[in-house]
Protein backbone atom coordinates (compact mmCIF):
# COMPACT_ATOMS: atom_id res chain seq x y z
CA UNK A 1 0.00 0.00 0.00
CA UNK A 2 1.53 3.30 -1.06
CA UNK A 3 0.79 6.80 0.04
CA UNK A 4 -1.00 8.69 -2.75
CA UNK A 5 -0.14 12.17 -1.49
CA UNK A 6 2.52 13.92 -3.53
CA UNK A 7 5.72 14.91 -1.76
CA UNK A 8 5.70 18.41 -0.35
CA UNK A 9 7.80 20.72 -2.50
CA UNK A 10 9.08 24.10 -1.50
CA UNK A 11 8.05 26.80 -3.97
CA UNK A 12 10.60 29.24 -2.57
CA UNK A 13 14.11 29.35 -3.91
CA UNK A 14 17.02 28.99 -1.46
CA UNK A 15 17.98 32.63 -2.05
CA UNK A 16 14.48 33.76 -1.09
CA UNK A 17 14.58 31.65 2.07
CA UNK A 18 17.93 33.19 3.02
CA UNK A 19 16.63 36.69 2.29
CA UNK A 20 13.53 36.05 4.44
CA UNK A 21 15.70 34.84 7.32
CA UNK A 22 17.93 37.89 7.02
CA UNK A 23 14.89 40.19 7.03
CA UNK A 24 13.42 38.52 10.10
CA UNK A 25 16.76 38.66 11.92
CA UNK A 26 17.11 42.36 11.13
CA UNK A 27 13.55 43.07 12.28
CA UNK A 28 14.24 41.21 15.54
CA UNK A 29 17.43 43.19 16.14
CA UNK A 30 15.77 46.49 15.20
CA UNK A 31 12.86 45.84 17.58
CA UNK A 32 15.36 44.94 20.31
CA UNK A 33 17.35 48.16 19.83
CA UNK A 34 14.42 50.55 19.38
CA UNK A 35 14.02 52.92 22.31
CA UNK A 36 10.43 53.28 23.51
CA UNK A 37 9.02 56.14 25.55
CA UNK A 38 8.17 53.87 28.49
CA UNK A 39 11.69 52.38 28.74
CA UNK A 40 13.63 53.22 31.93
CA UNK A 41 16.93 55.07 31.59
CA UNK A 42 19.09 51.94 32.02
CA UNK A 43 17.11 50.01 29.41
CA UNK A 44 17.45 52.93 26.99
CA UNK A 45 21.20 53.03 27.56
CA UNK A 46 21.43 49.27 27.01
CA UNK A 47 19.48 49.62 23.75
CA UNK A 48 21.87 52.34 22.56
CA UNK A 49 24.76 50.01 23.40
CA UNK A 50 23.08 47.14 21.49
CA UNK A 51 22.64 49.40 18.46
CA UNK A 52 26.30 50.53 18.61
CA UNK A 53 27.55 46.94 18.88
CA UNK A 54 25.37 45.97 15.91
CA UNK A 55 26.83 48.77 13.80
CA UNK A 56 30.35 47.72 14.78
CA UNK A 57 29.62 44.11 13.82
CA UNK A 58 28.27 45.20 10.43
CA UNK A 59 31.34 47.38 9.83
CA UNK A 60 33.63 44.51 10.80
CA UNK A 61 31.83 42.12 8.45
CA UNK A 62 31.79 44.45 5.44
CA UNK A 63 35.42 43.85 4.34
CA UNK A 64 34.84 40.11 4.56
CA UNK A 65 31.69 40.40 2.47
CA UNK A 66 33.50 42.52 -0.12
CA UNK A 67 36.33 39.99 -0.18
CA UNK A 68 33.79 37.20 -0.72
CA UNK A 69 32.28 39.09 -3.66
CA UNK A 70 35.77 39.63 -5.10
CA UNK A 71 36.55 35.90 -4.90
CA UNK A 72 33.16 35.06 -6.42
CA UNK A 73 33.75 37.35 -9.39
CA UNK A 74 37.28 35.98 -9.80
CA UNK A 75 35.91 32.42 -9.81
CA UNK A 76 33.35 33.27 -12.49
CA UNK A 77 35.83 35.12 -14.73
Amino acid sequence: MTDSTPPETSSEKPGEVLADRAKSAYKWWDNLATINAEDPLLVGAAKILVRAVGILVLLAMSPLILLGFLFAFMAVA
